[in-house]
């Protein structure tokens, strides 16, 4: 069961609800587990495994990564330019992701 991440989403589409899904005009999220299954594709998708997730607002792209799959270390990274009132949005963005991030009971995966 993947409550958190789908809590997330319910919020998410509530506060971002014009272009819900459309990564250029709107705001697209999408996530992974440590096994490569990805939400809402793969069935077997575990959010206690997840390993990364992009936002995608307005043409910008912000990736949090868990980097150490043993403790909750996270690495946040982009590799576009961002326009300042786009990074205020994708900060109010991570805020709602990291707030349910929060409550997700972590287990380790090795590989």
């Amino acid at each position: 069961m993947n409550k958190n991440i789908e809590n997330m989403l319910e919020e998410l589409k509530e506060k971002y609800p014009e272009h819900w899904g459309d990564p250029i005009k709107g705001l697209e999220v999408n996530f992974y587990d440590a096994t490569n299954s990805e939400y809402g594709i793969d069935d077997d998708f575990a959010e206690e495994l997840f390993y990364n997730l992009w936002i995608n607002y307005k043409g910008s792209a912000v990736g949090i990564d868990r980097e150490d799959l043993r403790q909750n270390y996270f690495n946040i990274d982009t590799d576009t330019y961002i326009e300042l009132e786009d990074l205020v949005e994708l900060t109010k963005i991570m805020t709602i992701v990291a707030k349910h991030l929060s409550k997700i009971n972590f287990k380790a995966h090795l590989q």
